[in-house]
């Protein structure tokens, strides 16, 4: 199985001419390196991957890390994400980075983990077939 980071470099070094998997983020970096990549969103819908969040039940320092966790959605650490990590936040306070397409303008696949789940093997041997990897 490859990684989220595989797909945009083999794009990056023209091993593939086309990407339709890996991550949103990594194509903006390698573009803002001076690669000649351009994210190019479906209108039949884009799936979109939500960043979780958690603490241990368990965590040896639980108001630390419920602080941590409180820092992690507040508009400072969402705009580090944003500028820095190239990902995108629902945050209100939070713009868009410019030059993307915003995400309200981006029609968004609805999802069925429970369907995801039951037919993985079925997805990763389509996919497999598709991609040749």
């Amino acid at each position: 199985m490859q990684s989220a980071a595989n797909p945009p470099k083999k794009l990056a070094l023209g091993e593939r001419a086309i990407q339709a998997d890996g991550v949103e983020y990594l194509i903006f970096q390698e573009k803002e390196k001076g690669q000649p990549v351009e994210p190019v969103y479906a209108t039949e819908g884009t799936p979109i991957i939500i960043g979780p969040n958690g603490l241990f039940k368990a965590a040896p320092n639980p108001n630390a890390a419920r602080l941590f966790q409180s820092f992690c959605f507040s508009p400072e650490c969402q705009k580090l994400a944003v500028e820095i990590g190239g990902l995108r936040s629902v945050h209100p306070q939070v713009p868009e980075h410019q030059g993307r397409t915003p995400l309200s303008k981006i029609k968004l696949m609805k999802d069925d983990a429970a369907a995801v789940l039951k037919n993985s093997e079925q997805i990763k041997a389509r996919y497999v077939k598709i991609f040749r990897v």
